[in-house]
């Protein structure tokens, strides 16, 4: 019986949760630019800041060395919430919000210095995201980004990162054809004063 009061609102009271919201997962999208792929066999730390590379040549089996990438890491889910769809939901969130956001995953740049560098580098290679993505997965599970259409590198080989085997995983999305979207603001005018 949802019966009125005289405002029209509803004289029912909202029903109100009272679970706990706790984390259950969590996904990190990086976007570029970033450092040199690791080596086989070396020992890489996860969050290594040489970016530039020192001019290395880094391409592999998939990566040309200068497309522009994004890279998924850090998936975790609490054991308790494993084998409920937790990982499909964050992979896919993670990857439709580039899909739909390609030009927010570059970083941001003035426009005429993006022209120009979209000339100089053969039509946009390494200036625009076009929907290469990499993980570098646990080996053991490299199964779980294999389901997921990531493929397996093999010139990346295997390296150790924060103690633990690694390989790389690669995956192009198709990325929503568009401009970058435009955020709004409002420009508040100053209080007239009285004369």
């Amino acid at each position: 019986n949802n019966e009125a009061n005289g405002d029209g609102q509803s004289s029912h009271s909202r029903k109100v949760s009272n679970s706990t919201k706790i984390p259950v997962g969590t996904i990190r999208l990086v976007p570029p630019p970033h450092p040199p792929h690791p080596t086989p066999g070396s020992h890489h730390q996860a969050d290594a800041l040489d970016v530039d590379g020192n001019g290395r040549k880094d391409s592999t089996t998939i990566h040309d060395g200068r497309e522009a990438y994004i890279k998924l890491g850090r998936l975790a889910v609490i054991p308790e919430f494993r084998k409920a769809g937790i990982s499909k939901l964050l992979i896919e969130t993670a990857l439709t919000f580039a899909k739909e956001n390609p030009y927010e995953m570059m970083p941001q740049r003035d426009p005429s210095k993006i022209e120009a560098m979209r000339v100089e580098s053969d039509g946009g290679v390494g200036v625009d995201w076009k929907g290469l993505v990499l993980v570098h997965a646990q080996v053991g599970v490299q199964k779980v980004w294999k389901r997921y259409g990531f493929e397996y590198d093999e010139a990346m080989g295997t390296w150790d990162e924060e103690g633990i085997d690694h390989v790389g995983m690669w995956k192009r999305v198709d990325v929503e054809p568009g401009r970058r979207k435009s955020r709004p603001f409002s420009i508040s005018s100053p209080p007239l004063m009285a004369s």
